[in-house]
């Protein structure tokens, strides 16, 4: 249930061309309590704050990136009316989330592109009112970079509102540092670093919230929803790989307890020109 936090496209494409099965289906359900095809620690109430949060309407433009199988994105199109862009480097998370939005009857007022992030991304400047960074920065090789890309993409007073997974707030050990990295490259950042990118790129910070909650509810969800469905998860994807997602999440558990590796939403305005 986790997605490689690096752009290997063979790595999201194996997690998301299952992403849709009965078994992950099950899996969602009693991790989240909502499923609404979420791939990362956001949950559906938290997403309907950050909705109102960005003040979405029928005449938004909204992007998201890094948006998987698209299932904030297609709740928040078909929830508010607006249209919506999605940009994911799988070809398989694309390929979900074009279903996704035809199930949900919203295809028509969504375009998803394939995009590697940390790469300079091929839209036009100005194009969106509003963009959403659900769990993707800790990904990224290059956070400054995209931080500027974000600012290019939006209209003057266009809202960025983004969460990041890795803000170390406490102690971590390298065996931690370790096991939290499986999943490929994976860039933790001290506190403050967010906010003087941010202001660095033309956003002016209007709020920001401690989410780790979110991650030890939804991580201490998938812990269960792993152990009680462990023969059927061995029997698909083979012991060894269950171990180490086991090892994964009982990390991310401790790491959230203690607080020593934080969730933090930014919620910034990008200044008029």
């Amino acid at each position: 249930m986790t997605a490689p936090e690096h752009p290997s496209t063979a790595g999201y494409d194996t997690l998301y061309s299952a992403f849709d099965s009965p078994l992950m289906r099950q899996l969602r359900q009693e991790a989240y309590g909502e499923d609404i095809g979420q791939h990362s620690w956001v949950t559906a109430d938290e997403l309907r704050s950050d909705m109102a949060r960005l003040s979405l309407t029928a005449s938004c433009r909204l992007l998201d990136v890094g948006c998987g199988p698209c299932g904030p994105l297609v709740f928040a199109v078909k929830s508010t009316g607006c249209t919506g862009t999605g940009l994911d480097v799988s070809v398989s998370a694309i390929a979900s989330g074009r279903a996704r939005a035809s199930a949900a009857g919203v295809q028509d007022r969504i375009a998803l592109l394939e995009a590697d992030l940390n790469l300079p991304i091929p839209l036009e400047g100005s194009s969106f009112d509003a963009v959403i960074a659900l769990d993707v920065v800790v990904h990224l090789r290059h956070r400054k970079a995209f931080f500027d890309q974000m600012a290019r993409l939006l209209v003057p007073t266009g809202r960025f509102l983004l969460t990041d997974a890795g803000v170390i707030t406490g102690p971590i050990s390298n065996e931690e540092v370790e096991r939290r990295s499986i999943n490929g490259y994976t860039q933790f950042v001290p506190a403050g670093v967010n906010e003087t990118l941010l202001g660095a790129a033309g956003f002016r910070l209007l709020d920001q919230e401690d989410r780790t909650g979110s991650v030890l509810f939804n991580a201490s969800g998938r812990l269960r929803a792993m152990l009680a469905h462990r023969t059927e998860i061995e029997h698909s994807n083979g012991k060894e790989a269950f171990a180490r997602q086991q090892r994964y999440v009982e990390t991310v558990v401790s790491l959230s307890e203690r607080r020593a590796l934080s969730r933090i939403m930014y919620f910034a305005e990008l200044a008029e020109i």
